[in-house]
Parts: C-alpha cells; sequence; structure tokens
C-alpha cells in the first residue's frame, strides 16, 4: 500500500502524521510512505532524519483579505499544486493523509484532481482555514472535539477519532521509560515540573519563566525540566544567572513520549498534541495558550480543560512571575493534582490512531 502524509509548520501538525506512519508500519506490510512538506517548515528536523522519504512543495497561508500579500500566497500556493501533482503522479499513492499547515491545501488538491481520496485530520477546536477548504476536497475529516464538527458542514464525512499522539505516549515500554529517569536526573519521589513552550518555543514566556526559576530551590523535592526551544537556547542561557540544583534547562527534548509518564504538572502552550498527550497520561497543567495563531485556536482549546477542571489557564497578556509560581504551588498540593489529574485523564482517547487508521482505510475502500 502506499500512502501520501502531508503537514507542517509546527509539531502540532508534524507528530500527528508520524504516529499515524509509526502505527501503520505494524499493521500495513508491504507500506511505502511519503512525506510532503516545505523547505522552511518545522518537518524539515523533525521528519528528515527518520526512516520516511521526504519530499518538499511550495506553500503559503491563504489569506481572506484580498491584498498584494494575498495574491503572492495564492501564487506560490498554486506553484506548490503543480509541483505537487508531479509528485503524486509518480508515486501513485492510494491514499493522502493532511494533518493540516499551509502544505496540506496544495497536495490535497492536486490529490482531488487526479482522483486520489484524502482524509484531513484535524487536531484543533476551531480549525483554520486551510482545513476547512482540504474538507470539501476530502473523503472525510477526523477532528479531536465535537464542537468541531460545526466548521465541517461541507464534508462528505467527519469523525470523531481524537489526536493519536495520545496513544503513542501511553504505548511508551518500560525500558524507555527507565531511561529518561536517568537522562533527565529524576530521583524517587520527586515532583516533576516540565516547561514547554511549544515547538518553536516563546522569548516573551521564556522571559517571564527564568525569573520564576530561582525560586525551585525553596522546593528541593522538586524537579524542574525547562525547554525553551532551540531557537531561545542560547540567549535564555546567557540571561539566566546561577540556577538551583533541581532545575535543568533543554533546548528541546526528543524523547518526550518516554518523559512524559514522570511529569505531575506541565506548563505549556495550548496546542493540540500537547493537550492530547496531557489528557492521555492524566497530567496537571498550566496552559498559557498562544494569542499569535489563527482564531486563537488554542485558547478555545484550553478552556475545553478549564471548564471540566483539568487544567488551570493563565492568558499570555495576563501572565505575571507571581501569578505562575502560585499556581505551580497550589497545583502541587497533593490533593488538588491527584483531582486535576484525573479530571484530565477523562479527555483521553487512547484509541486515537486505531480510529484515525480505521478512517483511512475506509477512504481507500471508499
Amino acid at each position: 500500500m502506499k500512502v501520501v502524509l502531508t503537514g507542517g509548520g509546527t509539531g502540532g501538525h508534524i507528530y500527528p502524521a508520524l504516529s499515524l506512519w509509526r502505527y501503520m508500519q505494524r499493521r500495513i506490510d508491504p507500506l511505502d510512505c511519503l512525506y510532503i512538506g516545505t523547505r522552511n517548515g518545522l518537518e524539515q528536523s523533525i521528519v528528515r532524519p527518520l526512516d520516511l522519504p521526504f519530499v518538499t512543495v511550495d506553500a503559503a497561508g491563504l489569506r481572506r483579505q484580498v491584498s498584494l500579500q494575498a495574491v503572492r500566497t495564492l501564487l506560490v500556493t498554486a506553484r506548490g499544486y503543480f509541483q505537487a501533482r508531479r509528485l503524486l503522479r509518480r508515486f501513485r499513492p492510494d491514499v493522502v493523509v493532511g494533518t493540516g499547515g499551509f502544505v496540506t491545501l496544495p497536495v490535497v488538491f492536486a490529490a482531488k484532481s487526479l482522483g486520489i481520496p484524502s482524509v484531513i485530520w484535524e487536531g484543533n477546536a476551531r480549525p483554520g482555514l486551510t482545513n476547512q477548504l482540504c474538507a470539501r476536497k476530502s473523503e472525510a475529516v477526523a477532528v479531536c472535539f465535537p464542537e468541531s464538527e460545526r466548521y465541517f458542514r461541507g464534508a462528505r464525512r467527519v469523525v470523531l477519532t481524537g489526536n493519536p499522539r495520545a496513544s503513542e505516549v501511553i504505548s511508551v515500554d518500560s525500558a524507555a521509560k527507565r531511561q529518561a529517569l536517568d537522562t533527565y536526573r529524576i530521583l524517587r519521589g520527586q515532583k516533576v515540573v516540565l516547561i514547554f513552550t511549544g515547538s518553536r518555543g516563546s522569548e516573551s514566556v521564556n522571559r517571564m519563566i527564568a525569573q520564576m526559576l530561582p525560586r525551585f530551590a525553596q522546593h528541593p523535592d522538586w524537579r524542574c525540566l525547562f525547554v525553551t526551544g532551540e531557537a531561545h537556547y542560547d540567549e535564555t542561557v546567557r540571561e539566566l544567572g546561577a540556577l538551583p540544583r533541581n532545575v535543568s534547562i533543554h533546548p528541546f527534548i526528543s524523547d518526550m513520549p518516554s518523559l512524559l509518564p514522570h511529569v505531575d504538572l506541565i506548563i505549556s502552550r495550548a496546542g493540540s498534541s500537547t493537550l492530547a498527550e496531557i489528557c492521555a497520561l492524566g497530567i496537571a497543567s498550566i496552559l498559557i495558550p498562544s494569542p499569535y495563531v489563527t482564531a486563537n485556536h488554542q485558547e478555545e482549546n484550553a478552556r475545553n480543560l478549564v471548564h471540566a477542571g483539568a487544567a488551570l489557564m493563565i492568558r499570555e497578556q495576563d501572565l505575571t512571575v507571581d501569578r505562575l509560581w502560585d499556581g505551580v504551588v497550589d497545583l502541587l498540593k497533593p490533593d488538588k493534582l491527584a483531582v486535576m489529574k484525573e479530571r484530565a485523564k477523562s479527555f483521553g482517547q487512547p484509541e486515537a490512531v486505531e480510529r484515525l487508521y480505521d478512517l483511512v482505510m475506509s477512504a481507500v475502500r471508499s
């Protein structure tokens, strides 16, 4: 069977596609898979090192307003469409799976023009324009939140599958989890706080967190891991002085599924894949939604958990060192921590990758 995966820009679009790929490797023999991304997206550094053929096409974000920039992005997208057509005609896949990001549109539209079925996966509560347009060209749309269905009324079929990343983090073997304890110097009995502001990091939030880190010296029975994002690591380290022994700083963590089972509290953005991991494992969280995403969809994602008492949200405009630290101290109280973990786990979707796989296979058969 031949499958094309496409999605890019952020880890929230890339990692779910890779979770599906790994699952399909176990279920389909032989499997011939091709990943189509962009030259400048994060998929370059995430997908290229894997044993997965990777090619690129041109893509740009579509704009709703008429402007010179909108015309330029339309021309880039058109060029990417013809590039994708040539790739698909050469590869001849049985199905295309798009997980979001600018690159999804030219690939899915090219697949439709060649009579190749496609499935769109949407991780956010409020989908972006790209996936809404692609949904009309696809056999089916997979969503993670029930309320997302109303945005895809023109789609042939909409199915609640969840995020395949959830399935991956709960299936990590025990050896990998033990290795994570050694790698990140986590001692028996320590409460672990992971601070992770998305695959690209956040300069403004990092600056606030850096001011908070010395306070961890007050709690030697806690362990703090601060992931800055590769683009901000050097600058953050330069600005920091001596840190408590129970705090470490990392530019990126590649084995996140192995680490997460040890985490008690995570401070993070509210991207769809991060929330899927949090809920699958039942991790308490303080969510700081990015205000720079389309339609403020991260805040909408976060509110689903907040309303159920499964997370605390602090909007970036309201973020202060004292408020963040007070949230950490409060949530790490045993009674609060246990309740929030249980409520987060109630949102878990452990069969997500299997549901998405079944939806993809039904599109092939249709």
